[in-house]
């Protein structure tokens, strides 16, 4: 079946108008072969591989977006819709066949219904959205022996974790892999069912990804080794220390910011590891807010799509019940062994931030550190498949170096005070003001 540019253009505009629709937004003007997605539509990480999902699903075929969105294996800083519609065009016109029928009447996205007011948050709307946070399985193993020690970055999600994580990954003492989510389950096979789905399938690639960095091996390879982890229902515990034995002398860096969602997991890591690290990284909750309103992570995680608190509530409650949870945990740890830094910090005098880490993990200070952007292979930054690329934070590989200004931009978003008082409480006690 062959179509025309202007087909795969109408197609291609009819997905983008949904996906707009979705957010609840209006578009300025209508979309044109010029309109850029990231500029002109503040596309983020998610809106790309719902995008590209929702295209291979209406036309049956996968295009093999990795050649448009990643050439010579770099981001791309920006994209029109000329350039989609050409590209799909291009390989929509080739002579493979496709495996389903093309569907040209019917958008893959649904329109989500939102209510638009916000109220400020109080103890009665926490209380309702920890009752909608799913409840973990009881974990069972406490008696086993203990890995050995090994450090969790704390924090909510969009706290510019995924930039700690890289700078991390910089030091030869430290392997730090992207998110694990390993603490969250009990067995492999339990991590696998309750990830392997449209949704959450890339959270199944930080494993993947650090057998690669590990063994040396390509992407299949690195998934048999794991499916025959999986297969044997093997505890993520145990798991844990399969990777620490493969390491050797270096510190095993765990950062995944599901774990605050619930204080059982939090536990886990003193139950499963001897004398663990903690790096508490926390973000003024406006920061946060923004960052989780640009990225719509609530469309990526079931009980907050289908949540009747709005995106921006979500964002708060969630930085709310994160920090609440690591401080409730914290309190049971000694001093020596947990480091609170700040988000703003970090990028406003990365040099002094990252010496007092290092300094608090008992390592020498790395230059190196300070260059995220360098050794991208190394640092694990590359992803696995397309969609595990861009499910962090598209806008990092955007960027050539450490910038300040990251940490202020929701000032350019938010002029009027709709925290509530109990988030105040815990931002004061930050150090954050209005």
């Amino acid at each position: 079946m062959q179509l025309t540019a202007i087909q795969v253009q109408h197609v291609v505009v009819d997905i983008i108008e949904t996906t707009v629709q979705s957010w609840d937004g209006e578009l300025d003007e209508p979309i044109s072969p010029d309109t850029l997605l990231i500029q002109d539509l503040n596309f983020a990480s998610i809106d790309f591989i719902q995008l590209i999902v929702t295209i291979e699903e209406k036309i049956g075929k996968k295009l093999g977006f990795h050649d448009l969105l990643m050439p010579n294996d770099k981001y791309i800083d920006e994209l029109s819709v000329a350039q989609l519609t050409t590209f799909i065009e291009s390989r929509l016109n080739s002579d493979q066949v496709f495996d389903q029928p093309i569907n040209l009447s019917q958008s893959s996205i649904a329109v989500e219904s939102k209510p638009i007011a916000n109220e400020r948050i109080d103890k009665t709307k926490l209380e309702q959205f920890r009752q909608h946070i799913p409840i973990p399985k009881r974990w069972e193993g406490e008696d086993t022996p203990k890995n050995k020690k090994a450090v969790f970055v704390l924090s909510s999600p969009r706290s510019g974790s995924t930039l700690l994580r890289i700078i991390l990954a910089g030091h030869p003492q430290l392997f730090a892999p992207p998110e694990l989510h390993l603490l969250d389950y009990n067995t492999l096979d339990q991590r696998k069912a309750a990830l392997a789905n449209k949704l959450n399938s890339h959270l199944l690639e930080g494993t993947i990804r650090a057998i690669m960095q590990i063994k040396n091996c390509n992407a299949e390879e690195a998934r048999k080794l794991m499916e025959a982890y999986e297969e044997q229902n093997l505890p993520s515990k145990s798991f844990y220390g399969v990777l620490q034995e493969w390491i050797g002398d270096r510190i095993l860096v765990d950062k995944t910011p599901t774990y605050p969602f619930h204080l059982d997991f939090l536990n886990r890591a003193e139950n499963q590891f001897s004398e663990p690290l903690y790096i508490h990284l926390v973000r003024h909750p406006y920061g946060m807010i923004r960052s989780f309103e640009d990225a719509k992570l609530d469309q990526l995680v079931l009980f907050m799509r289908e949540s009747s608190f709005t995106r921006q509530q979500l964002g708060e409650l969630l930085w709310l019940v994160s920090q609440q949870n690591v401080l409730k945990f914290l309190e049971g740890i000694p001093q020596h062994r947990q480091l609170r830094i700040r988000f703003e910090d970090l990028v406003d005098t990365p040099e002094i931030t990252v010496q007092q880490i290092c300094n608090f993990l008992n390592i020498d200070f790395n230059t190196d550190m300070l260059n995220p952007y360098k050794e991208k292979e190394q640092r694990m930054t590359d992803g696995v498949e397309l969609v595990s690329r861009f499910s962090g934070d598209l806008k990092f590989h955007l960027h050539q170096r450490i910038e300040p200004n990251a940490a202020y931009r929701w000032k350019q978003f938010h002029n009027i005070d709709f925290l509530g008082d109990i988030t105040w409480d815990i931002a004061a006690s930050f150090g954050y003001k209005e």
